[in-house]
């Protein structure tokens, strides 16, 4: 009997070091994406600016994620992790470096945010690409090891924007991204200490880099329940991914720019609260109607914050849609895993997250003017009806119909 409970002990081991790397390394990232608008529009007055550093801090994943994944194919989900950590931190440590040495324009800011965020792709592919390999190994359901990838997110989405608060009033400036360096370094330390090398099959080389990026795109397509989530996935990320400068900019304008960290730790909070209710009852719900439902009550929600209610109201419907958006990710990557074969399973993960985040770029840059123009209360709006369109569009689909 002791020796199976320590088996058993021991299978969930890489699940817990997977989940603890996830949500460092996605800390680390919150507290570079809090930093950097804050800095650009705290030091220009300008939400397009601002918007520019965002856009530049999403474009480049949108390819480097397509290639990223291709590559998790080739050199091994858990290498790949490890290789993308360790390379964000060392562009984002440029950052205070060169700030503190030379000094750092706008040109030289979008270059550095761009180059930091070309390794974040490639690092989420690999991790949820070995969320079926951990849970194989804790006998768990795919479902709920999903739900606890989401939530070591929002853990990560909790304390990011809180410590970036923390640490722009304590160290001020670019000084603040060195907590985000440590923590990219101890996510490498748990990947490499808790996830054995043979968890995960052998990497695939069977084919030109090229063409394993070719037949990851044709895979998604051809495949009409993943091809209508990417879809749909593009057409809500066109509109949430502005969501942090629209905050930003609207408490700022109110004098209550503190207060960022509050309203955006209620969003993870209520995500995380979420995610493990989805990975309790998660396996018992079909999978369109959740994921369309969900989506659907997130606009809802946001057409509450278009009537900007003070701080508190904003943190009380942020922490409901939090709650309502947990199970999207979590339904959205079982999806995913079920339908995809072993070998494919980086690249397609790669495919997805590159779609998903190619509306993103586009909405940081529309979305400036229209917070300067607009105001923020119609710029809630739009966000509200862009989850709208895509919750109807993933009600509709006849391929998340058929197949799921």
């Amino acid at each position: 009997m002791t020796d199976v409970r320590t088996r058993t002990e021991r299978s969930r081991v890489p699940l817990a070091g997977l989940i603890s790397a996830t949500a460092l390394s996605y800390t680390g990232n919150q507290i570079v994406a809090v930093v950097m608008p804050w800095l650009v529009l705290a030091k220009t007055g300008s939400a397009s600016l601002a918007g520019l550093v965002g856009a530049a801090a999403v474009a480049p994943m949108v390819l480097s994620t397509l290639f990223g994944g291709a590559l998790v194919d080739r050199v091994g989900r858990r290498f790949a992790s490890i290789c993308a950590d360790l390379l964000s931190a060392a562009a984002v440590a440029a950052l205070p470096l060169l700030d503190s040495t030379v000094g750092l324009g706008i040109a030289l800011i979008l270059i550095l945010v761009a180059l930091g965020a070309i390794f974040d792709g490639p690092g989420a592919a690999a991790r949820e690409a070995m969320r079926p390999d951990v849970a194989r190994r804790a006998l768990m359901p795919l479902e709920r090891v999903n739900a606890w990838g989401e939530a070591a997110e929002n853990v990560g989405a909790i304390l990011g924007p809180g410590l970036a608060g923390l640490l722009l009033a304590w160290i001020g400036g670019f000084g603040t991204l060195w907590a985000a360096v440590g923590l990219f370094v101890a996510a490498v330390v748990f990947t490499a200490t808790t996830v054995p090398r043979g968890i995960s099959p052998e990497p695939h080389r069977g084919e030109s880099f090229l063409r394993s990026i070719v037949v990851g795109l044709k895979f998604v397509w051809n495949d009409r329940a993943i091809r209508d989530v990417s879809i749909a996935a593009m057409i809500a990320m066109l509109f949430l991914t502005p969501l942090t400068l629209v905050l930003t900019a609207h408490l700022q304008d109110v004098g209550r720019a503190t207060d960022l960290a509050l309203v955006l730790s209620s969003f993870a909070i209520g995500g995380l609260a979420g995610a493990i209710g989805y990975g309790v009852v998660g396996h018992r719900l079909p999978r369109r109607g959740t994921l369309a439902g969900a989506v659907a009550l997130v606009g809802l929600g946001f057409f509450g914050l278009a009537f900007l209610p003070p701080v508190w109201g904003m943190a009380v419907i942020a922490g409901a849609i939090g709650i309502v958006a947990g199970p999207i990710n979590p339904v959205a990557a079982v999806i995913m895993q079920e339908r995809t074969p072993e070998h494919l399973r980086g690249r397609v993960i790669g495919t997805f997250a590159s779609l998903a985040m190619a509306a993103g770029p586009l909405g940081m840059l529309v979305f400036g003017p229209v917070i300067e123009f607009g105001g923020a209360g119609i710029a809630f709006a739009a966000i509200g009806i862009g989850c709208l369109v895509s919750a109807i569009y993933a009600a509709a689909s006849r391929g998340l119909r058929e197949g799921v």
